[in-house]
């Protein structure tokens, strides 16, 4: 079972928001996008090149380097119709974004907590500001949260993530500077994108979730 859930209020951060204009094809920079990219060849990504910045790890945030001990976002999903003689699962595809910092590494929208935020508020703030996509556009699916607990520059770190579905699969997806590429796809690639052993591990665990209800 399937609920709505409320707009939240959310603080734009304008600084983020630097104009993002998606374009298909070329532009996407980094070791871990070439290989992705080559992995799938067929299908090209749809990027946003950001201004150059370095970070010390894949899951820094922000110039000063600070590590966030806890960040929350959400998995998304959409179904597309798949065809007469494949399973309904078989149509359902993952949004990934690409960091425009550090090793350009494929993730889900997530984002460290702020002070008065709840987790779930952080989860639906960051997918809005990442990846421009509002509470309304989404269903939340009962029933399915996963944290992830690894280190950081030696010190712990915990991810939390819920799962949500479009309403509309040919929503608009709109990158903040942060990010610069974003791809909808089959588990199978998404795994590919993902590379880290835990997201994988967290995209196949949702995938049987998602297969487990119909």
């Amino acid at each position: 079972m399937a609920t709505t859930p409320r707009p939240l209020q959310t603080v734009a951060r304008a600084a983020r928001w630097g104009g993002a204009n998606q374009t298909e094809g070329g532009g996407v920079k980094g070791v871990r996008a070439g290989r992705a990219c080559a992995a799938i060849g067929s299908k090209s990504c749809q990027s946003r090149v950001g201004p150059a910045s370095s970070f010390p790890h894949p899951e820094a945030k922000g110039t000063s380097g600070e590590m966030a001990a806890r960040a929350c976002g959400l998995i998304i999903y959409r179904r597309l119709q798949p065809a007469a003689s494949s399973r309904p699962a078989d149509g359902i595809e993952y949004l990934l974004l690409q960091t425009s910092y550090g090793t350009h590494h494929w993730t889900p929208p997530k984002g460290h907590v702020d002070p008065g935020e709840d987790d779930l508020q952080t989860a639906f703030r960051e997918t809005q500001e990442e990846a421009g996509l509002q509470a309304n556009q989404l269903t939340l699916v009962e029933g399915y949260k996963k944290e992830l607990h690894y280190p950081v520059h030696g010190k712990p770190k915990t991810v939390v993530y819920w799962l949500a579905e479009v309403k509309d699969c040919n929503t608009e997806i709109k990158l903040s500077d942060e990010h610069q590429a974003f791809r909808w796809l089959k588990l199978e690639d998404a795994c590919k994108f993902a590379e880290y052993e835990d997201m994988q591990a967290t995209l196949k665990d949702v995938h049987q979730f998602l297969c487990s209800k119909e």
